[in-house]
C-alpha cells in the first residue's frame, strides 16, 4: 500500500515536470514567435531618415538664420568633436562602450542593482538606466519613445546590427548627430550654437559636461530655465569623467567652478528667430511657394517641401548691414509721416516697401516686406502685392522705346491734352494740377513727370505695343494684351507690378541696357557637398547702350530739380537718377532711384487700395529712398561712362533743332542725341513776324482782351518784329469749355497769330486820337507853314 501511494506520487510529479516543460517549451515557442516578430517588424537600418537643419547665409557666407521643421540639426563629422566633448557622454551615459557589441549585460545588473537600492532607500542608490549609446540610438534614430517588451527587443536587434555594420566613432558620430537637448536642438553641434553660441569644436570642459547632463532630461536641466539644476547635473558628469580617468584633478577642479554664459540667441522675439523679409523670400523660393517661383531663378530641387529637414547650405545676395539700414529706415520715417500727416493711431495706416538691387550683377541686397513685422512668412509687400506703378512706369514705356526710335532729351514734345476722353466728355490725359506748360524738351516732362508728354512719348516709339514689348523684355511680365493702349504710359496696368520687378526693370536703366536676371540665391550645397544650383543670371542688352545712357541723363534732372529735389537736395551733386510715381487718388506713391552701382526703389499705399495715401511720391518715398541712399552710398561715384554713339551738340531749347537768328541767346543751350538723330537744320517751328497787338472788344464793346494779330499798312498801332514758336498739332479743345485757362497750355499766346489787323477807314484815321489831338489836327498844323504857289503847274 504504502509502494502504491510511493508510485502515484512519482507519477504525479513526472506529469507536473512533464507539464511544466511542455509549459516552458510553449511559452519559450511563443516567446521566440513574439521574438521573430518583433525582429521581423524591427526597421531596416537603411530606413532612416533623420531631419538636417538647412542653414541660410548672407553674402559673405555669415550664418543669418536656421530653416528647419522642429529640429535645428547641423551634421557634423567626429573628427570635429574634440575628445572630451566624446568622453562626457561616454561616461554618463555608457562607460563600457567601447567594449560591449551593442547590449551591455553588466551594465544592465548594474543599473538594476543601483535603481534597486534607490527605491528602497538603500545607500548608493541611484535611478540608472541600462541602455547603452548604441541602444539609444537604436531608439531614436529608428523607434519611437514608446515603452514596451516588443519596442525594447527591436532596439537590441537594432543596436546589435549597428555594431555588426558600423564602428564605434561612426556610431558614436550619428548619436552626437541626433540627440535631442531641448529648445529645437538636435545633434551636439545645434545644441553648442543654442546654449553657448559657439561651434562644438570650441566648447570648453565644463559646457561639454553640461551639454552632456541635459541629455537625461532636457526640460529638467534647460540652463534657460534653471540653471542651477543643470550645474548639478553637470557636476554629476564630472565625476563620472574623474571616476573614469578622463579628466585629472586639476580639469575636474577648473570645470566645477566655472559658470557659463548663456548666447541668449534662442527667443520667439529674436531677429534670429524672426528672420527678415529676405529671409522669407529664400524660404518661399526654396519651397516653390507660388508655382513656378523657384524655376524663376533656375533653382529645381527635388523635394522642394522638404527642404526644411534637408540639411542644405543655402548662400544668398543679403547684405545684412543694407538689410538692417532700409528696415530701420522705413520704420522710422513712416512714423514720422504718421505723425505729419496725422494718421490716426486706431485706423489703418499707410504701408510701405523697399528693394535694394545691384545693377550690374542682378544681386538683391535687401527686401522690406513692410513698415513692422509680426512673424515669419508673413505677407511681403516687396514680393507678393502688385501695385499700380503710376508715373514710375514713365521711363520704361514711354521713353525709352521713344529714345529708341530716335527721340532725344531735346526733342519738343507738346504739354498739352492728347485727345478727348473715351466718353468725348473731356480731355485726356490731365496733369496732377490740371495744369498744362505746353511745348517743352522731352526732359522737362521727365523731370516734372507731365503726363500728355509720356503719352506723346509713346506715341513717338510706334504706340503701345512697342511699350509692352520693351517693358517685357525688362523684366515686367505682368503687363498683359489687354493693357497695350495708350494709358499704360501713365502706369495703366490690369494686375500692376511687384516692387522687385519694378527695381529689376530700373536696373537695366541703370546697367546701360544691359539686363540681368535678379539673384537671391547663388549656391544650395547638400550635406554630402554636392552642389545643386549654382547662380548663372543671363545677361541680355534689351536697350542699346545710347538710350540708356540718354535715359539716365534725363532722370538725373529728376534729383536735381525735378519732382525729387525737395528732399534730395541733388543727392550731393553725385551721379543718381530716379523718377517719382503717384496712382489715381493717391492710392500708390513710389520713388525708384540709382546710382551706377546701387537701385532703390520705394513704395507706399495701404493694403486696402480703398484708402487714399495723404502724401505722392515726391514726399515719404523719397524721404526713404534718401535716408537709404544717403547712408548706403558713402563715397562719391563714378559716373556712367558716355557711349562713343551719344553726341552733345548746340541747340535752341524752343525747338530741339540747331539755333538761328530766331533763337533768343538765353534759349541757346547743349544737349544729347544719339549719333545720326542730331538736328541738321534748324527747321521751321520758330518764325519772325511782324505784328501788332490789338485789343479785341467784348459783345458789350468794352475791351476783353488783347492779342497779336499779323500786322499790314494801315493798321493802328506800331508794329513789331516777333517771334513765335508753331505748334506741329492743333490743340486738342475742352469738348463744352474751350477757352477755359485749365484745359488750355500757357504758352498758347506764343503761337503766330492767324489773323491780320484791319486798316482802318480815312474817317477814323483823321479822327483817331494821338498824343491829346487827332490825326486831322496834327495834319493841319504840319501843313499851315507851307508857302503855296499861286500859279499853276504847267
Amino acid at each position: 500500500m504504502g509502494q502504491d501511494r510511493t508510485s502515484r506520487a512519482r507519477r504525479w510529479w513526472r506529469y507536473f515536470w512533464i507539464a511544466l516543460l511542455v509549459l516552458f517549451l510553449g511559452a519559450g515557442a511563443a516567446g521566440g514567435t513574439f521574438v521573430a516578430r518583433a525582429v521581423a517588424a524591427a526597421p531596416k537600418l537603411d530606413e532612416i531618415s533623420w531631419a538636417t537643419t538647412t542653414v541660410i547665409y548672407d553674402r559673405e557666407g555669415n550664418e543669418v538664420y536656421r530653416l528647419h521643421s522642429g529640429e535645428n540639426r547641423t551634421p557634423v563629422k567626429i573628427s570635429q568633436v574634440p575628445e572630451l566633448v566624446r568622453n562626457a557622454f561616454i561616461a554618463v551615459e555608457d562607460p563600457r562602450f567601447r567594449k560591449h557589441h551593442g547590449i551591455d549585460l553588466r551594465g544592465l545588473a548594474r543599473a538594476a542593482w543601483r535603481t534597486g537600492l534607490y527605491l528602497l532607500k538603500l545607500p548608493g542608490g541611484r535611478v540608472e538606466g541600462g541602455s547603452t549609446i548604441t541602444q539609444q540610438l537604436a531608439r531614436s534614430g529608428w523607434l519611437t519613445q514608446e515603452v514596451t517588451l516588443r519596442r525594447k527587443i527591436q532596439e537590441a536587434w537594432i543596436a546589435i546590427q549597428l555594431e555588426r555594420r558600423f564602428a564605434k566613432d561612426q556610431i558614436l558620430e550619428m548619436y552626437l548627430n541626433h540627440i535631442y537637448f531641448g529648445r529645437g536642438a538636435y545633434g551636439i553641434q545645434a545644441a553648442a550654437q543654442t546654449f553657448f553660441g559657439k561651434e562644438v569644436g570650441q566648447l570648453n570642459l565644463a559646457e561639454a559636461a553640461q551639454l552632456a547632463g541635459m541629455v537625461n532630461g532636457p526640460s529638467l536641466y534647460d540652463p534657460y530655465e534653471d540653471m542651477e539644476a543643470s550645474l548639478r547635473r553637470r557636476d554629476v558628469v564630472l565625476d563620472a569623467m574623474f571616476r573614469e580617468g578622463m579628466i585629472t584633478q586639476a580639469q575636474y577642479d577648473e570645470a566645477r567652478a566655472f559658470r557659463p554664459t548663456l548666447a541668449n540667441t534662442y527667443s520667439p522675439d529674436s531677429a534670429a528667430q524672426k528672420g527678415n523679409a529676405f529671409i522669407d523670400y529664400v524660404i518661399n523660393i526654396l519651397t516653390d511657394a507660388q508655382p513656378g517661383l523657384a524655376a524663376r531663378y533656375g533653382i529645381r530641387l527635388k523635394d522642394p517641401q522638404s527642404v526644411a529637414r534637408a540639411g542644405l547650405k543655402v548662400y544668398t545676395t543679403l547684405d545684412p548691414k543694407l538689410q538692417a539700414l532700409a528696415e530701420q529706415a522705413v520704420v522710422e520715417q513712416m512714423a514720422a509721416a504718421d505723425q505729419a500727416y496725422g494718421i490716426p493711431e486706431g485706423g489703418p495706416k499707410p504701408e510701405a516697401a523697399a528693394v535694394l538691387m545691384n545693377p550690374r550683377t542682378g544681386e538683391v541686397l535687401a527686401l522690406v516686406g513692410g513698415r513692422t513685422r509680426q512673424g515669419m512668412l508673413e505677407f511681403n509687400r516687396a514680393t507678393d502685392a502688385l501695385r499700380q506703378p503710376g508715373s514710375a512706369i514713365k521711363p520704361i514705356v514711354a521713353y525709352l522705346p521713344a529714345l529708341e526710335a530716335g527721340l532725344s532729351p531735346a526733342t519738343i514734345l507738346d504739354d498739352a491734352p492728347v485727345r478727348l476722353s473715351n466718353d468725348g466728355a473731356t480731355v485726356w490725359p490731365q496733369n496732377y494740377d490740371f495744369r498744362y506748360q505746353g511745348l517743352k524738351p522731352a526732359r522737362y516732362g521727365v523731370e516734372q513727370s507731365v503726363n500728355p508728354m509720356a503719352v506723346r512719348a509713346m506715341q513717338y516709339a510706334g504706340g503701345p505695343w512697342k511699350a509692352a514689348d520693351l517693358a517685357r523684355r525688362m523684366g515686367l511680365s505682368t503687363i498683359l494684351p489687354e493693357d497695350e493702349n495708350l494709358a499704360l504710359a501713365l502706369g495703366g496696368i490690369s494686375k500692376g507690378v511687384s516692387v522687385l520687378d519694378l527695381t529689376a526693370a530700373y536696373s537695366v536703366i541703370a546697367n546701360m541696357g544691359m539686363k540681368v536676371d535678379p539673384v537671391v540665391i547663388t549656391r544650395i550645397v547638400d550635406p554630402t557637398g554636392e552642389v545643386l544650383f549654382e547662380a548663372r543670371p543671363a545677361r541680355q542688352q534689351v536697350v542699346s547702350e545710347g538710350a540708356a545712357y540718354l535715359m539716365i541723363d534725363m532722370m538725373k534732372d529728376v534729383i536735381r530739380r525735378g519732382t525729387a529735389y525737395g528732399f534730395t537736395g541733388g543727392f550731393r551733386g553725385w551721379p543718381a537718377a530716379g523718377k517719382t510715381g503717384t496712382t489715381e487718388d493717391n492710392r500708390d506713391a513710389w520713388f525708384i532711384g540709382f546710382t551706377p552701382e546701387l537701385v532703390t526703389a520705394v513704395w507706399n499705399g495701404y493694403d486696402n487700395p480703398d484708402n487714399h495715401l495723404p502724401w505722392t511720391g515726391a514726399y515719404v518715398p523719397v524721404q526713404i529712398w534718401n535716408r537709404i541712399m544717403t547712408q548706403a552710398v558713402t563715397v562719391q561715384p563714378a559716373d556712367w561712362p558716355r557711349p562713343a554713339n551719344v553726341v552733345s551738340v548746340t541747340i535752341c531749347r524752343l525747338t530741339g533743332m540747331l539755333p538761328d537768328g530766331n533763337c533768343p541767346p538765353e534759349q541757346v543751350a547743349q544737349d544729347l542725341f544719339l549719333r545720326g538723330t542730331e538736328p541738321k537744320s534748324a527747321g521751321n517751328m520758330l518764325v519772325k513776324l511782324k505784328v501788332v497787338q490789338v485789343t479785341v472788344p467784348g459783345k458789350d464793346g468794352r475791351p476783353a482782351y488783347t492779342q497779336w494779330q499779323l500786322w499790314q499798312s494801315g493798321c493802328a498801332g506800331t508794329p513789331v518784329e516777333r517771334v513765335f514758336i508753331r505748334r506741329p498739332e492743333p490743340l486738342v479743345r475742352h469738348p463744352t469749355d474751350p477757352n477755359n485757362p485749365k484745359y488750355i497750355p500757357a504758352d498758347v499766346a506764343n503761337e503766330p497769330p492767324t489773323v491780320t489787323c484791319q486798316p482802318r477807314s480815312l474817317l477814323d484815321w483823321l479822327t483817331a486820337p494821338g498824343d491829346g489831338r487827332s490825326q486831322g489836327q496834327r495834319l493841319l498844323e504840319e501843313i499851315a507853314p507851307l508857302e503855296w504857289d499861286e500859279e499853276p503847274a504847267p
